[in-house]
């Protein structure tokens, strides 16, 4: 953690000469010998804080505590001097002609002030580095620095298909406990090592299509750290039924689940383990309908509290992976998919014979399995680290490091070298993790703007912050040490990500080593000054009393998860007897306290009750990522505009419209998300802004101008409300909007014009609700989106003709036909259509539809189709080899007796749902 914070402060010392050359002045050669002197330093600390994982000796963890402390000091130096600097230029006009006149004065001594500190700090260091002399004698490099070499690499292996290895006889079982047997409800408790692969197993049979056409209800979930059994039911039931009303109390989610459940067989399987968690509880609001109705409970063989107390349980120990099948895994991760590919690209220039080369291979292979013992978590770390390595030279000094541990410890070894062989700045960006709950999958968006808003990404040629963010991000999954939750395209707008359990551990310990991260329950009450990183979990009523009266003058970041955010997103906590009437009031004492923590960077609160936010919050001028997620807040403050340096702004899930006509000229936006913002008619030269969503149109765009024509590098656009005074406006802005990847758009007579002019070429994602008007004109145009990925439709009323259009898209991968998105009687998908590359197709809720019509050759990649809601629909196949890709086809509130004419094998594949409540 040490070699991360000097490292971070190196970077930041550097932009501090740049930025405030003019008034640094004579000071300026201080700050940059500081520099030298920490950049000396930081090459012996990465060395030692390796040994410090390996368990160094105690004179080199002080000497590295004392180097990360005094790192930590020359942050502080230069966020304090950037605060004065910036409220200088926060100031009202009149106050800047008055500091204008002091200006010499006030130079003089900031100059005088900061000498003075970077002296002491200078005067540290040398003391430190006149110790480690004295007392440290080891200066040559151990196995353990030569097996870790930080490189970013320019191997691929982050979007590689995921195998799944070694699990044939645990997967039949699996399904056996599953699908036969005892018709009464039971309990199936699937048990392991951590990192053994107990949730792969899991998730690979709850979506095999076998277990999908037995069960007609299916619900799968991560029990996050901090729930309660009544959150736990909440969110079955949100997932057995997405589109029903929500219930109220404990009683009523009881009441549904029965009645939901009671006639269908069903399958819940619940991943994660929660203290003094009541599962009896739980398992007593699933009904025993004797229709084969399944739970799996998902833990590791140390949670001794995660069985079930009192009831049958069958139990399936998923064990370590043969010697076989563990070579299968390492190869894969460790050579990707193409072995000789990769063995020419990576392996180093030492040329070998293929006799030689599959014999060193072989040797590898055995060391591997002696040294992870089959363990799947190890095995996938170990490849990817390999991968970066050259063969044989380098992966034989990693190799015997590893064999030198001993065997209980070599998974934390594992471990240590795979963060160890990270480039500095993913170091910063994996530890981050630890911000996020453990067991909870992450969106891609926010995490790399948070990952920007501390500073940890910097933009290079060609390239912005969130480019950098993006690319960081997939080197992390080509190294396993985070991975893809569902689809493979990090630009989706909804794609997250979440990291291993032992992962998590791991950086948690790392942060809270260097005393920069503080973890809390809703039992901890925080109380260091000297926190820079504070993340509560679930914040009850007598901690946050507590927190008031607190003050946290070095903190950098907090993030706190307050009742009513598990209670919105996981259950009803708070009817549950989890939260009194006055535990939710005591927010409305809202944050003042936080306006004494002047440094503060980034700001996340989930579940605050509280209508507006204080006035002091507008002195929070280092503030760059404000994100407050509540249903209660109406109103921000107009000192929201003081905030010159904010990046990202995110209001999702609140109530409020307007913002300060003066927040829309602070140069340094980057993001604005909202649920229903009010767009004004003009806002400043907004040339970094990359997002807009939740936008309103509050106003008609006249003489062909939009605020929109201020944001010539956005990326993101989601507005509503747009009418006949809006689009000719919004076609002439999309000249300039070069950048677009993601556009939603709602209103009415949505023209097609815009999506024929050559001006969105970027664009991969297009949402449109509302109807489409195609003059008879543009019935002859086509439709120029050339990256188009993914297209959703909602009550758009488009013909057979504009489908045929968007047919011939090149990318076209997804297409959703949603809410009376489709205005004809017979939907015909033939070869002369196009579609040749769409792998997804989904239709909801078409009423006119009675005929859909798949011809010979077409669709011929499609892999998954979802049909709901289409009552009156029937399917025509146009011979027996039409959808031979098809993997999934799901049906949801549709009769029984729905299928497709002459499908023949094809029906076999169906597999139907009913989400609705009632039958």
């Amino acid at each position: 953690m040490a070699d991360s914070a000097v490292s971070f402060v190196l970077g930041r010392l550097g932009e501090f000469v740049v930025k405030e050359a003019g008034v640094l002045k004579e000071v300026g050669n201080d700050v940059m010998l500081l520099r030298d002197k920490l950049e000396w330093l930081h090459t012996f600390v990465q060395e030692a804080d390796q040994k410090r994982r390996q368990r160094g000796n105690v004179y080199m963890d002080v000497w590295v505590q004392q180097t990360r402390h005094v790192a930590l000091e020359v942050e502080d130096v230069l966020d304090e001097f950037m605060l004065r600097v910036d409220l200088h230029q926060g100031l009202p006009t009149w106050k800047k002609w008055f500091k204008f006149l002091t200006a010499c004065a006030t130079q003089i001594s900031v100059r005088h002030e900061l000498y003075g500190r970077i002296a002491m700090i200078r005067a540290r260091l040398d003391q430190i580095a006149l110790h480690r002399d004295a007392y440290i004698t080891e200066h040559s490099s151990s196995s353990a620095t030569r097996a870790a070499t930080p490189s970013i690499s320019t191997i691929g292996g982050w979007d590689d298909e995921p195998e799944v290895i070694g699990f044939d006889e645990e997967r039949l079982f699996l399904e056996r406990l599953l699908l036969e047997g005892d018709k009464r409800r039971s309990i199936v408790l699937i048990t392991g090592e951590s990192g053994i692969g107990k949730s792969t197993l899991a998730l690979m049979v709850f979506d095999s299509p076998v277990v999908r056409r037995q069960f007609k209800a299916r619900a799968a979930w991560n029990l996050p750290p901090c729930v309660t059994e009544a959150d736990a039911l909440y969110a079955i039931y949100r997932r057995l039924c997405p589109s029903a009303k929500a219930p109220a109390t404990v009683e009523e989610i009881h009441g549904a689940l029965t009645e939901h459940l009671k006639e269908r067989s069903y399958l819940i399987v619940l991943n994660g383990t929660v203290k003094l968690f009541n599962w009896s509880s739980v398992l007593d609001a699933l009904p025993d309908n004797g229709l084969g109705s399944r739970v799996v409970i998902i833990n590791s063989l140390e949670d001794n509290e995660a069985a079930p107390i009192g009831l049958s349980v069958h139990v399936l120990i998923v064990h370590h992976l043969e010697e076989k099948y563990s070579n299968l895994l390492f190869r894969h991760n460790a050579l990707g998919s193409g072995d000789q590919q990769h063995r020419g690209e990576s392996f180093g220039s030492k040329d070998l014979s293929e006799s030689e080369y599959e014999k060193q291979m072989e040797e590898a292979c055995k060391d591997i399995f002696e040294i992870t013992n089959g363990l799947p978590l190890a095995i996938v770390l170990l490849g990817r680290l390999l991968r970066r390595k050259d063969f044989p030279d380098h992966w034989g000094v990693v190799l015997k490091h590893l064999k030198s541990m001993k065997r209980s410890n070599r998974l934390e070894a594992i471990l240590a070298l795979s963060f160890d062989d990270l480039p500095q700045p993913l170091k910063s960006c994996f530890l981050y993790f630890t911000m996020i709950p453990q067991n909870m999958n992450y969106y891609v968006r926010r995490l790399v703007q948070l990952w920007a808003a501390e500073g940890f990404l910097k933009p290079k040629k060609g390239e912005t912050m969130e480019d950098v963010g993006h690319n960081y991000l997939e080197e992390l999954i080509s190294r396993g040490m985070v991975r893809i939750v569902g689809k493979k395209q990090l630009t989706s707008d909804d794609q997250r990500v979440s990291i291993h359990q032992r992962l998590n551990v791991m950086a948690r310990f790392e942060t809270q080593e260097g005393s920069i991260l503080d973890i809390y329950d809703n039992t901890d009450v925080p109380s260091s000054t000297a926190v820079r990183h504070l993340f509560i979990e679930k914040l009850s009523a007598a901690a946050y009393s507590h927190m008031e009266d607190a003050s946290f003058p070095k903190l950098r970041s907090v993030s706190c998860a307050f009742s009513e955010y598990w209670e919105k997103k996981y259950g009803r906590s708070a009817v549950a007897g989890g939260i009194n009437t006055s535990d939710r009031l005591y927010h409305n004492r809202s944050l003042r306290h936080f306006g004494r923590s002047k440094l503060l960077r980034v700001m996340v609160f989930r579940g605050l009750q509280v209508k507006r936010l204080p006035h002091v919050i507008g002195s929070l001028i280092h503030l760059r990522y404000l994100r407050i997620e509540s249903s209660c807040l109406v109103e921000l403050p107009s000192t929201i505009a003081n905030l010159i340096n904010l990046q990202t702004l995110d209001i999702k899930g609140t109530r409020v419209e307007k913002v300060a006509r003066a927040f829309w000229v602070i140069p340094t936006l980057r993001h604005v998300c909202a649920e229903n913002l009010h767009l004004p008619k003009s806002v400043g030269v907004l040339k970094n802004i990359q997002t807009l969503e939740g936008m309103v149109c509050a106003h008609p765009w006249h003489n062909n101008i939009s605020p929109l024509h201020n944001m010539i590098n956005l990326r993101h656009l989601q507005i509503s409300k747009l009418t006949l005074d809006h689009w000719g406006a919004l076609a002439d802005a999309f000249k300039q909007l070069e950048s677009l990847l993601s556009l939603h758009l709602a209103g009415d007579g949505i023209p097609f014009a815009l999506f024929t002019k050559f001006t969105l070429r970027r664009l991969q994602n297009l949402k449109l609700s509302g109807r489409i008007v195609m003059s008879a004109q543009e019935t002859e145009e086509r439709c120029t989106l050339p990256n188009l990925m993914r297209l959703a439709l909602w009550f758009s009323r488009v013909n057979q003709g504009f489908i045929n259009k968007i047919g011939k898209l090149p990318c076209l991968v997804e297409l959703v036909l949603s809410d009376e998105s489709y205005d004809g009687e017979k939907l015909v998908f033939s070869r002369e259509s196009g579609f040749g590359n769409l792998t997804d197709l989904a239709l909801y809720n078409l009423p006119l539809l009675s005929e859909w019509k798949i011809g010979l050759e077409s669709l011929p990649k499609v892999k998954r189709i979802n049909v709901a809601k289409c009552t009156n629909m029937r399917l025509k196949l146009e011979g027996e080899q039409v959808l031979e890709n098809l993997r999934e086809f799901s049906v949801i509130d549709m009769p029984d007796s729905w299928g497709v004419e002459e499908g023949g094998a094809l029906n076999e594949k169906i597999v139907r749902f009913n989400l609705n409540n009632k039958d």
